[in-house]
C-alpha cells in the first residue's frame, strides 16, 4: 500500500468516526430538547369556570361532530352557543 493510499484510507475513516460522533451528539440534543418543550397542564384549580365550560363546550362539539380540531368558524359557534355576543 503506497503512502497515499494509507493517508486516503486514514482520513476515510477518521471522517466516518466525525460523522459518527456529530450525529450522536445531534441526536442527544433533539432528545434533550424534545423533553423540555414538555409542560403539564395548569391544574384545574388553575383555571377559572368559565376556562372550564369554554373547554367542556368545545370537547362535547369535537365529539358530536367528529371533529378532532374545529375550524376557526366552529368555534365561534361554540363560543355564540355559550352566550357570548359582540360588544
Amino acid at each position: 500500500m503506497s503512502k497515499t493510499a494509507k493517508k486516503t484510507a486514514t482520513k476515510k475513516s477518521a471522517t466516518k468516526k466525525n460523522a459518527a460522533k456529530k450525529a450522536t451528539a445531534k441526536s442527544a440534543t433533539k432528545s434533550k430538547a424534545r423533553t423540555t418543550k414538555v409542560k403539564t397542564p395548569p391544574s384545574t384549580a388553575e383555571v377559572d369556570s368559565d376556562t372550564l365550560e369554554f373547554i367542556d363546550a368545545i370537547d362535547k362539539y369535537k365529539k358530536k361532530h367528529g371533529r378532532p380540531f374545529p375550524s376557526w368558524s366552529e368555534v365561534l359557534q361554540v363560543l355564540l352557543s355559550l352566550g357570548y355576543r359582540k360588544a
